[in-house]
C-alpha cells in the first residue's frame, strides 16, 4: 500500500495534513449511532410526517449498513453506499426545507454532514 493513500496533502500549505484515523469497526459503530440519531431525531425535534418518513427510511438503511459490519461488503461498495446516503440526506434536507419542514430538514442535514465527515476520516482498509 502506498503510504500517501491515508494522508491528504492539500495544495494550500496552511491546512497541513488530514490523516484518516478511524478504523472500519469504529466507523461501523459511529455509523450505528448516526442511524439511531436519524431514527429518533425527527420524533424528538417535532418533524412533520414527511420528515418522519424520510428520517425513519434513511435511518433504517444506515443502521442496516452499520450492522452488516465492515466484512459483509467490499470496501468500495460500503464507501459508495455511504456516499449515496450522504447525497440522499442532503437532497432530503433540501426538499424538506423547501417544503417547510425545517425540523426534518435540519435532522437530515446534521446527520448527513456527520456521515460525510465520518466517510472522509475513515481508513478504508481491512485490519
Amino acid at each position: 500500500m502506498c503510504p500517501l493513500s491515508q494522508t491528504f496533502r492539500p495544495s494550500c500549505p496552511i491546512l497541513g495534513y488530514v490523516t484518516r484515523s478511524i478504523s472500519l469497526p469504529l466507523h461501523s459503530a459511529l455509523e450505528l449511532l448516526g442511524g439511531f440519531a436519524l431514527l429518533a431525531g425527527p420524533f424528538l425535534i417535532g418533524a412533520a410526517p414527511a420528515g418522519l418518513v424520510a428520517g425513519i427510511s434513511l435511518g433504517a438503511v444506515l443502521v442496516g449498513i452499520a450492522l452488516a459490519g465492515p466484512d459483509a461488503l467490499p470496501i468500495t461498495a460500503h464507501q459508495s453506499f455511504d456516499l449515496m446516503l450522504v447525497a440522499a440526506m442532503a437532497g432530503g434536507a433540501v426538499g424538506l426545507g423547501i417544503s417547510g419542514d425545517l425540523a426534518g430538514g435540519l435532522v437530515l442535514a446534521v446527520v448527513g454532514a456527520l456521515q460525510l465527515t465520518l466517510v472522509s476520516l475513515t481508513r478504508w482498509v481491512r485490519a
